[in-house]
């Protein structure tokens, strides 16, 4: 199970490709993503990020989260 997204900024996706990264939330809580490769189906498909989740109500979790913070700070 998880959740995804895009990268803000075209350079930032590019130097992250292929990793693992921590992103911060507002709150101060951390969070790890797989930062997909450009050839990839997940690419493909428009996503950038992939966040793991444990549980759905933990993806609805992160995806409320996020959502808040692009109104925050978009």
């Amino acid at each position: 199970m998880a959740a995804h997204g895009k990268f803000r900024n075209l350079k930032d996706y590019r130097k992250n490709e292929g990793l693992v990264v921590q992103f911060y939330l507002a709150n101060g809580r951390p969070v790890l993503a797989y930062v997909v490769t450009r050839n990839s189906p997940a690419k493909k498909e428009g996503k950038e990020v992939v966040f793991q989740v444990c549980s759905e109500r933990c993806r609805e979790e992160l995806c409320a989260a996020m959502k808040s913070e692009l109104e925050l700070f978009g």
